[in-house]
């Protein structure tokens, strides 16, 4: 297969080749020109940032005939075979292939011979956060003192995942997404080796798609070119992504500006009758909002395309800081709703629908500080307006001064409602109280509302249980009952109880038609009517 993919093709062969990581490049290099170089290092950073590619120039730099040198000379038999992955003294690893104990206990063998024709025999373990707990247990000894000349270079995605006893025994650098600058210019560096045509918004487009990855930006590259071959237009692009261009993003905005609903939805519709998908678009909006929101405050972002900038900054214009933060917290909320609803194109239309409004919205700082703002009429002198601010201001003093008062007295008002604890007061508000214990003591609350006040003298008050079970659980929980009765009634109280056992009932067995009518007249009156004998059992309370 003669094709190579662009991101294999355009591997960064030296340092000066890595794009957007001077921090780790330079201090590297400096390490190897001054010969203070370690036994083992740390890559960490997201999917395509470098990490395996400078663990590979790392090891050229180590292992070139002309080395170790920070300028490969990538022309040596070392520095092709490293290039190729086929040296014998640089060993490539994929940690998630390999996670055994086994398999670092084969590793460990290996130590033991020698580098067969280069200075050091350098171990890349790529993703090896995928090692099992006791495959890092084993390489613990064997990487805080390697053999002589015997180097590792871990590279990960997720350094979280790693044991705090390997990171502490490497070097470690992070790795950073790469800007969308950076990408672009990295891209149109290959498009001219290539001899593509292609816009640079379509440049853009890729860029942001790729998420700060330059890998990713190289794969989506050589799937546009497949589409659009030596002549690439932004329309291809935005097509072979499924992604919408700014233009759209901005005339959305400046629709709801106008508060123009109707064309907005007719937008929305014919955006989502092409296929695209709704989250997408979403996004794509956020971030145009974002763009503009930084322009608000004085911050450009470089991904913004040229000829577009002035729109930006005009719309930036247009909206205040308060509206674009409102519009992006809407947005957020309805990518939230969307994910759980069955139907995600009325929520998204009615939403752009109450956006459209926005111009009806009105801040709080805006509502309070319209009070302040009072039109003369037009037949009112100047003293007149004056008079009438004066006395408005002086009402909403004394406004103030009443609400505060309202308060304070109904604060005093309640505190002195039960400084003259009685019986009927308490009794009055037993159910409340027993409501408040409910909610944390729901048992002793039950027990409660069966007792009743008994008496009250100075702060102690007698309560009467009918079960000694009853009194038993209250006494258990004393000092709980004692706070929340103190706390109601804004005094230190006390509790005791008085137990009063229910009274006995007796039964009457065929009583007499005037026993019946002391209770019961008008069953009295039937069985005399009636002259009917009494002959069933009748429960009478003495």
């Amino acid at each position: 297969m003669s094709y190579i993919v662009l991101a294999r093709k355009y591997r960064p062969q030296n340092f000066e080749e890595v794009y957007a990581q001077d921090h780790v490049t330079k201090t590297l290099r400096n390490a190897i020109d001054s010969d203070r170089i370690a036994h083992a290092y740390l890559f960490t950073g997201s999917r395509g940032v470098g990490k395996t590619s400078l663990a590979r120039i790392m090891a050229k730099s180590l292992n070139c005939k002309e080395g170790p040198t920070s300028t490969p000379c990538n022309v040596c038999e070392n520095c092709h075979e490293i290039t190729d992955g086929i040296s014998p003294d640089v060993i490539e690893i994929d940690g998630a292939s390999n996670t055994g104990v086994d398999d670092i206990r084969d590793l460990q063998k290996e130590l033991m011979y020698t580098a067969s024709k280069s200075k050091y025999k350098i171990y890349i373990i790529d993703e090896v956060h995928m090692l099992s707990k006791s495959a890092f247990n084993a390489l613990l000894k064997t990487l805080e003192e390697p053999p002589q000349n015997v180097i590792f270079i871990f590279a990960t995605t997720e350094p979280h995942k790693l044991p705090p006893t390997i990171i502490s025994r490497c070097q470690r650098y992070d790795f950073k997404r790469i800007p969308i600058d950076a990408i672009v210019a990295r891209l149109q560096d290959i498009v001219e080796k290539e001899k593509i045509t292609i816009s640079e918004e379509s440049l853009f487009i890729i860029a942001r798609k790729a998420e700060g990855g330059m890998r990713d930006a190289l794969s989506l590259m050589d799937q546009v070119i497949s589409t659009g071959k030596d002549n690439i237009t932004t329309e291809q692009v935005l097509s072979v992504f499924g992604v919408l261009s700014s233009e759209v993003y901005l005339e959305i905005l400046a629709f709801l500006k106008k508060k123009q609903s109707t064309a907005v939805i007719r937008t929305i519709h014919q955006i989502f009758e092409r296929g695209n998908d709704v989250q997408e678009f979403l996004n794509g909006l956020l971030e145009t909002m974002r763009s503009i929101l930084l322009i608000k405050v004085g911050i450009v972002l470089p991904e913004i395309p040229a000829n577009l900038l002035n729109r930006y900054k005009q719309l930036s214009a247009d909206y205040s800081e308060d509206d674009l933060m409102y519009l992006i917290s809407y947005l957020i909320k309805l990518k939230n709703d969307i994910k759980t609803s069955s139907t995600p194109m009325l929520l998204v239309e009615m939403v752009f629908i109450k956006l459209a409004r926005l111009a009806e919205m009105h801040s709080i700082e805006e509502l309070i500080s319209n009070t302040d703002k009072i039109t003369a009429m037009p037949q009112a002198s100047q003293a007149t307006h004056a008079e009438y601010k004066d006395v408005t201001k002086e009402i909403r003093h004394i406004s103030t001064d009443i609400v505060k008062e309202t308060i304070i007295n109904d604060v005093h008002k309640e505190k002195e409602k039960f400084s003259d604890l009685t019986k009927e007061k308490l009794e009055k508000e037993w159910p409340k109280i027993a409501s408040m214990i409910s909610k944390k003591h729901s048992v002793m609350s039950a027990y409660l509302k069966q007792a009743e006040v008994y008496d009250i003298k100075n702060n102690l008050i007698t309560i009467t249980v009918n079960s000694t079970l009853a009194r038993d659980m209250l006494k258990k929980n004393q000092a709980a009952l004692e706070k929340v009765f103190s706390d109601y009634l804004d005094k230190e109280v006390q509790i005791t109880y008085k137990l009063i056992k229910k009274k006995v009932k007796e039964k009457v067995i065929n009583p007499t038609v005037q026993q019946i009518r002391k209770d019961y007249p008008g069953i009295a009156d039937f069985i005399e009517a009636s002259e009917s004998e009494v002959t069933t059992v009748i429960e009478k309370k003495f």
